[in-house]
C-alpha cells in the first residue's frame, strides 16, 4: 500500500472526523511531524501503523482499502 495513496485518504478522514493530527498522533505514539509527513504520503508507515492510525479514526482497513481503490482511478486519469 502506497503512503501517497492511503495518506491523504487518512487525512481527508481525520479531518471530516474533526480530529486534530496531534491527538492521532500521540494515540498511535508517533510524533505530530511524523503524522503530518505520513498524511502527506512522504513517510510511509507499517502495517502495524496503519491499522492503529485506522482504529483511532474509527475504519477499519478493508474500508481504507476500499478507499483507495475508488480513488486511484481518478489520479490515474488525471495524470493522462
Amino acid at each position: 500500500m502506497s503512503a501517497i495513496l492511503y495518506g491523504p485518504i487518512l487525512g481527508k478522514i481525520r479531518r471530516d472526523k474533526m480530529i486534530k493530527a496531534d491527538v492521532i498522533a500521540r494515540h498511535v505514539g508517533i510524533s505530530a511531524a511524523t503524522y503530518s509527513r505520513i498524511e502527506t504520503g512522504r513517510r510511509s508507515a507499517s502495517y502495524e501503523r496503519v491499522t492503529a492510525i485506522c482504529d483511532e479514526l474509527g475504519i477499519s482497513l478493508p474500508q481504507l482499502n476500499e478507499l483507495i481503490i475508488q480513488v486511484r482511478p481518478i489520479n490515474h486519469v488525471a495524470k493522462e
